[in-house]
């Protein structure tokens, strides 16, 4: 099947504008999943997999890369998700070998880490908010405030839920939120919408996909974008399906209700879109088309790292 992606390199950085903003997005790798029907748990199998063959994509996995969004703000550098790190006491290899790229790729297009200033979460699930400390629990980015949602601080990193956590799945990711976010207990940013983090950078509320998941609104000289992190998962089938939930809903109902605001609200005023997990670099913007959308991907130059890296 043509369209799958290749994973002998990771896909590296590259940059563009927006209005005045600097921006890089850096690749922290793709997190592969099964087939899309059992991704998508209220979507009628045979339909998911007609909609992924007329698009060309394979019908027994789903590619998901993790395009982690960085934003000098007159001097000020605004990152986006974290990626999913490389701590191996959270379990990270079962999301694959071609994870946990965000450093090097970061690095390779000449970020330091302790450039970031804040760390934008827009949630805690571990491929947004495990890439925050090492194995040891310290710091990654040492001067980075970190600003992620109050709902999904309290709740994800709550250790008392672990034991009655229904998976193992499940309390690794309390765990690991815990050991993450609380290693920046001191320089916190909890947001319940609203929020200026920097100048043109506004949170917007969206629960759903997780209690406290934040979008965050970026305008820079009359240009806006919408990075929307796992308000949508798939540049075909949640564009084409807002009303199909995704496996890893909190709240599937209201998961679908935020989606569908955001898409209007984006259309309505034909801004500009980053999605975390679309194809990389994961900027474009929505067509909207009779019963859905389609994703019109900007044509950005790719840049690899040097793989002796």
């Amino acid at each position: 099947m043509t369209g799958r992606p290749s994973t002998d390199l990771p896909q590296g950085f590259t940059r563009f504008a927006h209005g005045s903003m600097r921006c890089t997005v850096v690749s922290d790798g793709i997190i592969k999943l099964g087939g899309a029907r059992e991704s998508f748990p209220n979507a009628d199998p045979a339909e998911v997999d007609e909609l992924l063959v007329r698009h060309y994509l394979p019908t027994d996995a789903v590619f998901m890369n993790q395009n982690v969004l960085v934003i000098d703000v007159d001097g000020t550098l605004v990152m986006f998700d974290s990626g999913v790190g490389t701590d191996p006491d959270l379990g990270v290899k079962e999301f694959g070998d071609e994870t946990g790229l965000t450093i090097p790729n970061l690095k390779a297009a000449g970020i330091e880490p302790a450039q970031i200033d804040i760390i934008a979460l827009t949630h805690a699930h571990p491929d947004h908010a495990w890439g925050l400390v090492d194995a040891a629990g310290r710091r990654l980015y040492p001067n980075a405030k970190v600003a992620v949602g109050r709902a999904d601080y309290h709740y994800w990193t709550d250790l008392s839920r672990v034991a009655d956590a229904p998976s193992e799945h499940q309390k690794d990711q309390i765990i690991g939120a815990h050991k993450n976010l609380t290693a920046y207990t001191d320089d916190l940013i909890l947001l319940d919408g609203g929020e200026t983090l920097a100048p043109g950078i506004r949170a917007i509320a969206t629960p759903g996909h997780t209690p406290g998941h934040m979008v965050y609104e970026i305008t820079s000289d009359d240009e806006t974008m919408i990075c929307w992190g796992d308000l949508c998962h798939h540049q075909v089938l949640l564009l084409e399906h807002p009303e199909w939930n995704f496996m890893f809903d909190y709240d599937g109902a209201a998961a679908t209700s935020e989606r569908i605001r955001i898409y209007d609200f984006v259309d309505s005023h034909r801004y500009a879109v980053f999605g975390y997990h679309f194809p990389f670099p994961g900027l474009g913007h929505l067509r909207r088309d009779p019963g859905g959308y389609t994703w019109l991907q900007a044509n950005l130059p790719q840049r690899l790292p040097d793989r002796t890296r």
